[in-house]
Formats: structure tokens, C-alpha cells, sequence
């Protein structure tokens, strides 16, 4: 391998989506648990974890546009162009997920 090695801290780019979509997992079903076990109405409780959801879904958006604005990454040329794809590609796949796995949470019953 000729050339400059990538530096090691780029690849922490590959887990920032994934983490936000973890971080929502938690809030949410912490929240759901919190509302339903203090007995809090349907409507409110639902409007707040919506409000999460939304918050979850901007973080990972803004992050997507950020990384798309920046360009490729500085450093060899095939691995930093590669590795801008990868990252690009797995905000995207984070945010369908974090649609995917918690918007048809929403329209189901609160608390059981």
C-alpha cells in the first residue's frame, strides 16, 4: 500500500447515524415507559414522543447535508472518496431505519 494511511478517526463517521437511531430507541421507549406508567394521556404522550421522533430524524438529516456539503474526506484519494460514499450512504440507511422502526410506532396504541 503506497501512500498516506487514512486517519483512524474518519471511521468514527460510519457509527454517527446508527448511534443518533440507538439514542432514539432509548428516549423513546424510556418516554413510553415514563408516560404510561405515570398514566398519561394518549394525546399528550403521543405528541411528545412525536416531537422526539422529529428531533431524532433532524439530527440525522442535518448530518447527512453536512457531510454532503463537505465534499470527499482529505487523504488518499480512492480510500477518502470511498469512505464519503460509505458515510453518505449509511446516514441514509440510519434515517430510513429511524423511520421505518419508530413512525408506525406512533399510530398504535399508547399504553396497553
Amino acid at each position: 500500500m503506497n501512500g498516506q494511511p487514512l486517519s483512524p478517526r474518519r471511521l468514527w463517521w460510519l457509527a454517527v447515524g446508527f448511534t443518533i437511531w440507538c439514542l432514539a430507541l432509548v428516549i423513546l421507549y424510556a418516554l413510553h415507559a415514563i408516560g404510561c406508567a405515570f398514566g398519561w394521556p394518549a394525546g399528550p404522550l403521543r405528541v411528545s414522543l412525536a416531537i422526539v421522533l422529529v428531533l431524532h430524524l433532524i439530527a440525522i438529516g442535518w448530518l447527512w447535508r453536512h457531510r454532503v456539503a463537505a465534499g470527499r474526506d482529505p487523504g488518499p484519494e480512492r480510500i477518502g472518496a470511498f469512505l464519503h460514499t460509505v458515510v453518505i450512504w449509511t446516514l441514509i440507511a440510519a434515517l430510513a431505519a429511524t423511520v421505518i422502526t419508530f413512525g408506525p410506532a406512533l399510530l398504535l396504541t399508547t399504553c396497553i
